[in-house]
């Protein structure tokens, strides 16, 4: 008796079976990859640095995803890689806007307090200057006259003022001479340091009378620091101020300037 056809019937149904059965395909590495950078990038948000992460989401994202169309039989995870791709692209596009949005903010903030520290300067007395030094917590509890008051009765303080304050008495005496003017030129540079904000104002002292040269076009940079209050408001009071400065110098403290008040 012949088996020919219960054979070939064997061998027609294996064969069925098999083209059934999917072919195995690996998932890129480069998807996963993609979407383990992508999730990561949402830590641009904290920190600039951190936008590495997106643009490797992105770039393996689009690199992965381009490899498993070109090779459908061996590769899988486009899904993945997409994923990685959109939440690089999400997450870092949404840093970088809200990042200079706040920078933009800053700085327009920075530039108001920096008008009105010009006015203090050009019309205030020593005083009031030093009581503009200091954080805003405290000068809600204490006037200008009551601050200078504080000051003159503890030696130490005083000291620390008298050397803090140097420069600034010899910024108004140089805006004290016959046809000097004091001009604010703008904002050198802000940013971040730690929980607080900074900023580098740059002012101009025009003599036009002075005898040297040298004299007749000087520059003095105030250093303000920034704190936001609970309205998300920025609060500014002058760390630091420097005359005779050099423009575009400025280089932010690697440490807070400590006065002895707590900031």
């Amino acid at each position: 008796m012949s088996t020919a056809p219960n054979q070939n019937a064997t061998s027609t149904t294996a064969s069925a079976i098999e083209n059934e059965i999917p072919a195995y395909r690996a998932i890129h590495p480069q998807a996963v990859f993609a979407l383990i950078c992508g999730v990561l990038a949402i830590l641009s948000f904290a920190s600039w640095y951190f936008l590495a992460f997106a643009v490797i989401a992105v770039v393996t994202g689009l690199v992965a995803d381009r490899k498993i169309q070109r090779l459908p039989e061996i590769f899988t995870g486009r899904g993945l890689a997409q994923a990685g791709f959109g939440l690089g692209l999400i997450f870092g596009l949404s840093a970088v806007s809200i990042t200079l949005v706040q920078g933009f903010i800053r700085g327009r903030e920075a530039k108001s307090f920096a008008q009105v520290y010009l006015d203090v300067v050009k019309n205030g007395k020593i005083e009031e200057i030093m009581w503009w030094g200091q954080a805003p917590g405290l000068r809600d509890q204490v006037s200008p006259e009551k601050y200078a008051e504080e000051t003159k009765k503890d030696p130490k303080k005083m000291q620390m003022a008298e050397t803090r304050f140097e420069p600034v008495k010899e910024l108004k005496k140089a805006i004290s001479e016959p046809g000097a003017e004091l001009h604010f030129e703008g904002i050198e540079a802000h940013g971040e340091e730690g929980l607080n904000y900074y900023a580098a104002a740059l002012y101009e002292v025009h003599s036009p009378n002075a005898t040297k040269d040298a004299d007749k076009n000087r520059y003095a940079l105030a250093l303000m620091k920034a704190s936001k209050n609970p309205k998300g408001k920025y609060e500014w009071w002058v760390e630091d101020l420097k005359f005779p400065y050099q423009p575009s110098s400025f280089v932010v403290p690697d440490k807070p300037v400590d006065d002895g008040h707590g900031h």
